[in-house]
């Protein structure tokens, strides 16, 4: 009879043991948070959810957020009255970059900085998380790429990436690459939109993307629109 009251308990305790454990709440990922708000390139214009190029640099495997680009065709929410009749065919970029004195060995060291300040005080919540990176530095630019000639060079030579290929018939070992960092790019026209991931490869869209970031550096200004991380999804 003590021998089946220890089963019986055992039993019950086991059953008991895993639904405690699906109702831990799952602790707050103040990185991928992050990511969501201040670097998705989707928050850039709140006017237009999708823009016609999105650009995202994450260094590492551990994702650390260097910069994000949005780039919005024609006219934005700041457009008034004489503006809103010729901004039409305007390019405008944002940029969010997380900040660094100097120049950084790596590019990951920006995003690797800027984690560690925010863990300084590990925020519990979005509306803690939204109080450190206003408090953090973070870059937010601004440029129009018609006027930046560089830029405007560099878009002349869009039509250069190959965003795919066949599979790889040639039974060739693929490529190793150990902890590189990753882009995300997006650009898209009326009814079509082509889209890359991956490692920052020589000769990728992705890496024409990050050329097209560093062709902008000298047009960049101070943006006076809302910060993303700051915007309320409509």
């Amino acid at each position: 009879m003590i021998r089946s009251a220890y089963i019986a308990a055992a039993l019950v305790l086991g059953q008991v043991a895993p639904l405690a454990a699906q109702d831990t709440p799952r602790a707050y990922d103040f990185q991928e948070r992050t990511r969501a708000l201040a670097f998705d390139p989707a928050r850039f214009f709140p006017e237009r959810s999708e823009p016609a190029m999105a650009v995202r640099y994450l260094g590492d495997d551990y994702g650390f957020p260097v910069y994000a680009i949005a780039v919005r065709r024609g006219c934005t929410d700041a457009d008034l009255g004489e503006a809103r009749r010729t901004c039409g065919d305007r390019l405008i970029a944002r940029m969010v970059r997380s900040p660094y004195e100097g120049k950084p060995p790596r590019a990951r060291a920006r995003g690797q900085r800027l984690f560690a300040m925010i863990a300084k005080s590990p925020p519990q919540s979005d509306d803690a998380l939204l109080r450190s990176l206003d408090k953090a530095g973070l870059e937010w630019l601004e440029a129009d790429i018609r006027k930046c000639p560089i830029a405007m060079a560099h878009l002349a030579t869009g039509q250069d990436p190959r965003f795919s290929s066949v599979l790889n018939q040639t039974r060739q070992m693929p490529e190793i690459v150990l902890h590189a960092d990753k882009i995300s790019f997006e650009i898209g026209e009326y009814l079509m939109r082509s889209r890359y991931e991956g490692w920052l490869k020589p000769g990728s869209p992705g890496a024409w993307a990050n050329d097209f970031a560093a062709s902008l550096e000298s047009c960049w200004k101070p943006s006076t629109a809302l910060v993303p991380w700051r915007v309320v999804k409509r």
